[in-house]
């Protein structure tokens, strides 16, 4: 590649990463606002969300994009193509991210009226927990740490954990007749912050994806039954 079209290339990857930024900005700060919501029943910041969803489409289709015009004029190889790739791949799990908070909401506005609020508590922590493993894998991205996109692959077991207990306590209320209509929504919510996980851990994986040039070659830890 000739010092003028590495030039451009390396500006093309700069513009792509700073669209990827945004949107983990973005899906980080919504996730966190979601997870108000549904904790304190506030419908106005749950329709922020649901309306801020639409630049996260807009980025990703930007990304694609610009993803397609760098191969097609640069026609990168090896190292410089993987992380085109990896781009398409970040950006659409961040797009997916995006997708699932603005599910949550939608649930919120369903339940806006209905309590008690107690129930959702164990939401909240879930919640949190899927924030900071969203956090750790767009710094691993930013600043390409193997360890650190690693330790967010290996502790994706621990939401799933917290996850699986929140679910059987729901469907226990749910056989009592407790609360029946907040606690079917609130299944839902649990399921989409795990679905949540797993898009950040494959966010994760394609950072050890960039840096070493390999997928990871063994299974995640998963949960005890």
């Amino acid at each position: 590649m000739s010092d003028h079209i590495s030039s451009q290339f390396n500006n093309d990857i700069l513009e792509i990463n700073v669209k990827l930024t945004k949107m983990g900005g973005i899906c980080e700060d919504n996730l966190k606002k979601a997870i108000k919501a549904i904790t304190k029943n506030d419908s106005e910041l749950a329709e922020f969300i649901i309306k801020k969803d639409q630049e996260l489409d807009t980025l990703e289709s930007e990304i694609d994009d610009l993803v397609i015009r760098t191969i097609a004029l640069r026609q990168p190889v090896a190292d410089d193509l993987r992380l085109l790739f990896a781009a398409i791949k970040i950006s659409a799990a961040l797009e997916r991210i995006g997708d699932l908070t603005k599910n949550i909401g939608k649930r919120t506005l369903l339940i806006s009226e209905e309590q008690p609020i107690k129930l959702r508590e164990p939401i909240a922590d879930l919640g949190k927990m899927a924030h900071v493993q969203l956090s750790k894998a767009i710094n691993a991205h930013t600043n390409q740490d193997q360890d650190l996109a690693m330790q967010v692959w290996s502790e994706d077991v621990f939401l799933d954990k917290m996850y699986a207990k929140i679910t059987t306590e729901l469907v226990d209320s749910l056989r009592k007749k407790k609360h029946v209509e907040v606690g079917s929504h609130l299944l839902f919510v649990a399921k989409n912050l795990e679905r949540i996980g797993d898009h950040t851990t494959e966010i994760s994986e394609m950072v050890h994806y960039v840096i070493t040039g390999n997928h990871i070659d063994k299974e995640r830890p998963k949960k005890s039954i």
